[in-house]
């Protein structure tokens, strides 16, 4: 299995699209983090509001990096002979899953930990409250969501196998759909905390530890097992229709 892992993680470093993922997420939280710090007029507790945005850049890219580790062999026709090699389905896809996962976990404490630092950096020059930042939670919490990310990407991946569908799909729900759905909801007093509280990015956003709702505050120990269950059940939807469905390419 360390091969495996060793073989999908080479898979990724050798696509070209991979590198641009990454160059695109070290921008996105270099230069809003930056700017919103130098820049940005505020007299109190400037870190939550900046973080539920870049934030999301950052789960949404462990989210791509995710679907492209399922779906770059089916793309480009590889898929037959890496299964020649190694026959197990689950086995092959497992191994996709914990590249693509430890990646995650990779990005988002690169990123998280980039962002703490900028912020504490800034944040002290100009005098901004940045002594309940809670860092370590943050980090922590930053580092998971992008790994549980990165996991319910290879689920998609395997569900949907068309690279272009998938991330096209993943960029739909999380920009449009969610938000779109959460507005609508919101006009409910019966349903208006649902989408808030439990969908995806809440979740995500309650284990890192910012949201911009605090009347519906979900912990982080529960939003964190609900977010392993909503990628447990893409990863397993996803093995399930891998090994169901014929690979003719």
């Amino acid at each position: 299995m360390i091969r495996l892992i060793n073989a999908e993680f080479l898979k990724l470093r050798t696509t070209r699209t991979f590198y641009a993922f990454l160059a695109a997420c070290a921008l996105l939280v270099l230069l809003p983090t930056i700017l919103i710090c130098a820049l940005a007029d505020i007299t109190s507790d400037p870190i939550e509001p900046l973080l539920f945005f870049i934030g999301q850049l950052i789960q949404t890219f462990s989210l791509l990096i995710g679907i492209l580790a399922a779906t770059t062999e089916f793309r480009h026709g590889t898929i037959t002979p890496s299964l020649l090699v190694v026959p197990n389905r689950i086995r092959l896809m497992t191994s996709k899953l914990l590249a693509a996962t430890l990646t995650g976990l990779a990005i988002g404490l690169f990123s998280t930990v980039l962002i703490v630092v900028i912020v504490a950096v800034l944040g002290s020059a100009r005098d901004f409250p940045t002594d309940e930042l809670g860092r370590g939670g943050l980090i922590l919490g930053g580092t998971l969501v992008c790994g549980l990310y990165a996991a319910l990407g290879v689920g998609v991946g395997a569900l949907v196998r068309n690279q272009v569908g998938a991330i096209v799909g993943a960029l739909v729900y999380v920009f449009v759909i969610e938000p779109l759905a959460t507005g609508l909801l919101s006009l409910s007093a019966a349903l208006d905390d649902i989408l808030p509280k439990y969908s995806l990015g809440a979740v995500a956003n309650w284990l890192v530890g910012v949201s911009p709702d605090d009347d519906v505050l979900l912990g982080r120990f529960p939003a964190g097992l609900l977010l392993a269950l909503y990628a447990a059940i893409f990863v397993a939807a996803g093995m399930f229709m891998l090994r169901k469905r014929d690979i003719t390419a």
